[in-house]
């Protein structure tokens, strides 16, 4: 079966017992602890290594979810591993992560910017973003030194690349179009 098509599946099933259950909130923390584990090199490693016992594996990730973890998560978690599923985990918590957001009306922003930015304009960009369009706002601000200066904004599927960064290699390219390479 498809990698993709397992992750949904479970997630599915996850999402809608939460939602059951009155967990949602607590499932929905989990799993962006979840993701964000799970996408650690050592972990992707570890949760795909038939050396490792299946067992031991399981027990890791229960642990890397955390003490305040929700036991429909820990549930969940075992499960997973139990079904030998568990190097879809990351997926599945991802996938979870987007239905809860499609089911409460949240919308993702992140901004990218060379240095951290100030309270106040954090406030203001989602000021802008709740009058364009009404639900909650989930905020993620990331430091990539690379993007030089400006910033770049990824609203759910929208991106707008305004940085100095994209900018040089737009001059760049327009540069050696017009046959003024660097040789």
């Amino acid at each position: 079966m498809n990698a993709s098509k397992i992750s949904v599946r479970y997630a599915t099933a996850l999402f809608s017992l939460a939602l059951e259950k009155n967990a949602l909130e607590r499932v929905y923390r989990d799993m962006k602890v979840i993701s964000q584990i799970s996408s650690m090199e050592e972990v992707m490693e570890m949760t795909g290594n038939p050396v490792i016992p299946l067992q031991k594996r399981k027990e890791i990730m229960i642990v890397l979810a955390g003490d305040g973890a929700d036991a429909l998560t820990v549930r969940f978690i075992g499960l997973m591993f139990d079904q030998g599923r568990g190097e879809f985990l990351g997926a599945a918590a991802r996938n979870v992560i987007d239905l809860t957001r499609r089911h409460r009306g949240i919308r993702e922003v992140t901004l990218t910017t060379a240095v951290p930015v100030g309270e106040s304009l954090r406030k203001e960009m989602a000021l802008l973003m709740e009058e364009k369009e009404a639900g909650e706002i989930e905020f993620i601000e990331k430091i990539d030194e690379s993007v030089i200066g400006g910033f770049i904004l990824r609203v759910d599927d929208a991106y707008i690349d305004a940085s100095v960064k994209n900018r040089l290699n737009r001059f760049r390219k327009e540069f050696s179009l017009a046959g003024y390479a660097e040789e």
